[in-house]
Parts: structure tokens; C-alpha cells; sequence
């Protein structure tokens, strides 16, 4: 992970951790199942941001490893996860993780494969994974077949600085499965809906790194734009936004 992409997140990471969108049950139910998940093994989550993701696969029981780079991030990390016992948290990245050697039985990534060094990524998961061990990428995709998650694409397309360059909509499934070669993931799409205040869609829009922050001079600009167009598509106060959950889960 290069350094703009660990940094970009640290005047984000409250709204991050408040706004962001979870993830659907019936993934973590398949994801389970998929894995061979023992008591015994040993699961790090790589770029876990603020604990969204593992808090989840908490619930497991097994020792987890919470590798983040961002300090803001972590400390989130380590404020949502303070019950989490089994948790050790390591300032480290994909690429140089921090890891011990050969300790690892599940590697997990949410929402932060695409800024990966994938080249680099594969030989540390080799380095600190054990007996082949699994891998799972995972992201949230907004939808964009409303009237509003379609006006709220276009919003952020017109307000984003990169956001085609940053984006997980830039790498594609060809991509994603070279990772794991020779070896083929398994593949599922799971759906899920977010029905949002309008200041929980206001700190939605601000987490994302892409947008201007809260000290931005186009701030003023962006937000009255948000805003009308919350007026325009909200019903009983609340708008919808859908949110395919892609995972690929494989060996390597």
C-alpha cells in the first residue's frame, strides 16, 4: 500500500467507522462454511480500517490478527473491538504485514484489495500463511439501478477528485482471480439495503476518500447538492441504497 492510500483515510476514520455500510449475514453464513474454519485457526485481517469487517468474523471465536496502517483507523479499530479478546492488532499492510512466518490458516480483506500491490501482497500471504491457506476479498458495490443510486453515482462522479482510479469498480473479476492462480476462488454476489437519514447519508459521502473533507472549499457546494437531492428522493425522511457484497474465496 503506498503511502497516499494509507493516509488519505485519517481525517475520514469517524465517519468511516459510523457511516459505512456492514455486510450481509448470508455472507458470513457461506463464508464460514467455505473456509473449514477450525477453533483453531488463525485469521488476519488485512487493511481492517475501523473493525467493520472483523467484528463479524469475531464472532468466530478464533485469534485474529487486525493489521492497519492508518493510526486513526487502528485506534477505531481498537475502540469497536474492545471486546474482542482473541484480537492483536499490528501496524502493518498487505505487502509488509508484520505477520509471523507460516501463522496464518485465513486471510481476509474488505473493502481495501484494490490498493494492494498484488505482486508484493501474494509473496507475504505466502510468507506468513500456513498449509495453503485461504484468502477472502470482499466488497460492498453500490447499485446504481434507482433513480437515486443513479443520481447519487452521477453526484459522485461530478464531486470526486479519483474516484475511477481509487475505486474497487476498477479492478475486475480476471484481475481479482490471477491472485490466486493456478488455484480458482469461488465466487458469490450477496445483496443487501441501507436505508439512510440524511445525516447518515452526509457521513456516508464524507468517508469516502475520494470526495472533497469536511475543510474543502467545495464543501458548501457538494453538501447543498446532496442535500437537494435527498429532497427530491427521500420518502418518510430515509433514501434507499442497495449494496451488492462481492466475495471471491479461494487457496493459494
Amino acid at each position: 500500500m503506498e503511502q497516499d492510500s494509507i493516509q488519505r483515510f485519517s481525517d475520514r476514520a469517524e465517519n468511516y467507522d459510523k457511516y459505512r455500510p456492514g455486510y450481509p449475514q448470508a455472507l458470513f453464513e457461506f463464508f464460514h462454511g467455505a473456509v473449514s474454519i477450525t477453533p483453531d485457526s488463525v485469521i488476519a485481517d488485512i487493511a481492517a480500517g475501523t473493525g467493520i469487517f472483523t467484528e463479524q468474523v469475531a464472532k468466530w471465536g478464533n485469534r485474529i490478527y487486525v493489521v492497519e496502517p492508518n493510526p486513526y483507523m487502528r485506534s477505531m479499530a481498537h475502540r469497536r473491538l474492545e471486546g474482542c479478546k482473541r484480537c492483536v492488532f499490528l501496524d502493518g499492510t498487505a505487502e509488509a504485514s508484520g505477520l509471523p512466518d507460516s501463522s496464518i490458516d485465513l486471510f481476509v480483506s474488505a473493502q481495501a484489495f484494490h490498493w494492494f500491490d498484488l505482486a508484493k501482497t501474494r509473496v507475504e500471504f505466502e510468507r506468513a500463511g500456513r498449509n495453503a491457506p485461504y484468502v477472502a476479498i470482499v466488497w460492498n458495490l453500490r447499485n446504481t439501478r434507482s433513480a437515486f443510486e443513479a443520481s447519487y453515482e452521477a453526484f459522485i462522479r461530478t464531486y470526486a477528485s479519483d474516484y475511477l482510479q481509487v475505486s474497487q469498480r476498477k479492478m475486475d473479476t480476471v484481475e481479482v482471480r490471477s491472485f490466486f492462480a493456478p488455484l480458482r476462488p469461488r465466487y458469490r454476489v450477496f445483496g443487501h439495503i441501507d436505508s439512510l437519514t440524511y445525516p447518515q447519508l452526509l457521513g456516508r459521502t464524507l468517508s469516502y476518500s475520494f470526495l472533497p473533507d469536511e475543510t474543502s472549499s467545495v464543501l458548501p457546494e457538494m453538501t447543498a447538492a446532496l442535500e437537494a437531492l435527498f429532497r427530491k428522493h427521500q420518502r418518510k425522511g430515509k433514501v434507499r441504497l442497495s449494496y451488492k457484497t462481492r466475495l471471491f474465496v479461494g487457496q493459494i
